[in-house]
C-alpha cells in the first residue's frame, strides 16, 4: 500500500474535521499517511501520524530537495509552476523542493491536496519534482471564489475529487482532467446516537463558523415570525466575524429568551451536548462574494448523532438530507424556514424518533468514512500503479 501525504494549508483546523477523518479512513484501508502543511497550528496535539511543517528559512532542506531530483523532474516542476500566475514561480519552486525532500526521505508515493488553491499549487510542483502521482479535492471557496489558475492546476493532477454533484458538474465541464464524485465521509462510530430528548420546548442546534454563507440571520428572522408559544429554542455553537452582528439581531428581534450563543466548542463537547437537542438547523446560502458550502460535513455529523435536519437547497445539501430525515427549503427564505420549523415542532414523538433513526442510517449507508476511504484508496492505488 502506498504512503500518502495529505497536503493542507493549515493543520489542524477545528472546522476541517474531514481532514483527520479521511486520514484515519485511509489508514484503516492499509495506508501509511502523513501530513504536510504550511502552518502547524497545534504542536501539542498528540497525533499518531507524522506532521511536517514547511519553513521559509529551511534553505538546507530546499538544497537537499534539489540534489535528490532529476533533470526531468526539474523540467516537469518548472512546467507546472510556470503554468500558474497567482503565486510567484520562485515560491512554488522553492517550497516544492522542500516537499520533494520530504517525499524522498519519507518514501511518499502520492500527494493528496485538500483545497484547490495554494496547497494544490505547491503540491503539483512537488509531485512533478519527485515523479509521483498527485490528486486534489475541492471544498467550496477554493473552487467558487479563489479559483486562480484552477484549470491549469487540475490538468496537472492524476485525478481530482468533487465533494458534491454540482461541483462535479462544474469540474467536468473543464474537460482537462479526471474527476470523481466522492462525498466527504463521517466516522459514524465517533458520534453517539441518543434517544429522543424529553424537552417541553423543542430545542434546535446550529454548529459552524459565523460567516455570511451560513445564513444564520435567516433562521433568526424565521424564529421571530413564530408565535412565542410555538417558538423553539436555538443554541448557536461557533465563532466568527458575524458574531457581534448576530448578537445585535437577536436583541433587535427580542429573541434573547430563545437564542443562546455558546461559543466555540470541541468536537467531543458537541457530541456530549447533542443529546439535549431535537433537531439541527443549517440555513446555508450563497454569500455575496460567491462563497458557499458544498457538501457540509456538519450536516452529516448532526445526522450521525440522530438529529433531524432543516437545511436549504444549495449545493450538496440536497444530496445529504432527504425527506426521511429532514427538510430542505429554498435558501435565503425565512418564511420557508419558519414553515419547516413549525412542521417539525408539530410532529408527534414517534415521527421524530423515526427521523432520528433515518438520519443515522442514511449517513451510515451513504457517507460512512471507512467506505469513502476505501474508494479513495482505490483511486490512489490505481494511478500510482499506472505511473
Amino acid at each position: 500500500m502506498k504512503h500518502i501525504a495529505i497536503y493542507v494549508p493549515q493543520f489542524p483546523v477545528a472546522s476541517e474535521t474531514f481532514v483527520v477523518t479521511e486520514i484515519e479512513a485511509l489508514r484503516a484501508a492499509g495506508h501509511k499517511v502523513s501530513v504536510i502543511t504550511m502552518e502547524y497550528l497545534d504542536h501539542e496535539s498528540d497525533f499518531d501520524f507524522d506532521v511536517f511543517e514547511l519553513k521559509r528559512e529551511r534553505i538546507t532542506t530546499t538544497l537537499k530537495g534539489l540534489c535528490c531530483t532529476s533533470i526531468q523532474g526539474v523540467a516537469n516542476a518548472y512546467k507546472a509552476a510556470s503554468s500558474q500566475h497567482a503565486i510567484r514561480n520562485l515560491s512554488l519552486l522553492y517550497f516544492g523542493l522542500q516537499i520533494n525532500y520530504l517525499i524522498k526521505k519519507q518514501q511518499i508515493s502520492h500527494i493528496h491536496c485538500h483545497f484547490m488553491h495554494s496547497s494544490l499549487a505547491y503540491g503539483i510542483v512537488a509531485a512533478k519534482y519527485a515523479g509521483i502521482s498527485v490528486s486534489s479535492v475541492g471544498h467550496g471557496h477554493d473552487v467558487y471564489v479563489n479559483a486562480n489558475d484552477l484549470n491549469a492546476k487540475l490538468a496537472f493532477c492524476d485525478f481530482n475529487v468533487a465533494v458534491c454533484q454540482d461541483m462535479y458538474n462544474l469540474l467536468q465541464n473543464i474537460k482537462t482532467h479526471s474527476v470523481h464524485l466522492l462525498h466527504c465521509g463521517v466516522d459514524v462510530n465517533k458520534f453517539q446516537h441518543y434517544d429522543n430528548p424529553n424537552n417541553s420546548t423543542v430545542k434546535m442546534l446550529f454548529v459552524g463558523r459565523l460567516v455570511d454563507k451560513k445564513g444564520i440571520e435567516f433562521a433568526l428572522n424565521a424564529l421571530s415570525d413564530i408565535p412565542p408559544s410555538k417558538r423553539p429554542q436555538l443554541d448557536i455553537i461557533g465563532s466568527g466575524p458575524k458574531l457581534a452582528e448576530l448578537v445585535g439581531l437577536v436583541n433587535q428581534l427580542h429573541l434573547n429568551n430563545w437564542v443562546r450563543f455558546l461559543g466555540q466548542r470541541t468536537s467531543s463537547e458537541i457530541i456530549a451536548l447533542s443529546k439535549q437537542y431535537d433537531a439541527f438547523i443549517a440555513p446555508f446560502c450563497i454569500a455575496d462574494n460567491g462563497d458557499k458550502d458544498t457538501g457540509p460535513v456538519v450536516l452529516k455529523e448532526a445526522m450521525a448523532m440522530g438529529l433531524p435536519t432543516i437545511t436549504t437547497n444549495i449545493m450538496g445539501c440536497t444530496e445529504i438530507v432527504d425527506g426521511s430525515c429532514g427538510y430542505t427549503v429554498p435558501s435565503r427564505d425565512s418564511n420557508a424556514l419558519k414553515q419547516a420549523i413549525l412542521t417539525f415542532c408539530q410532529l408527534p414523538e414517534n415521527e421524530r424518533i423515526k427521523m432520528r433513526n433515518a438520519a443515522r442510517e442514511r449517513v451510515n449507508r451513504h457517507f460512512n468514512a471507512i467506505k469513502q476511504g476505501v474508494k479513495l484508496s482505490r483511486l490512489i492505488e490505481q494511478v500510482a500503479y499506472e505511473s
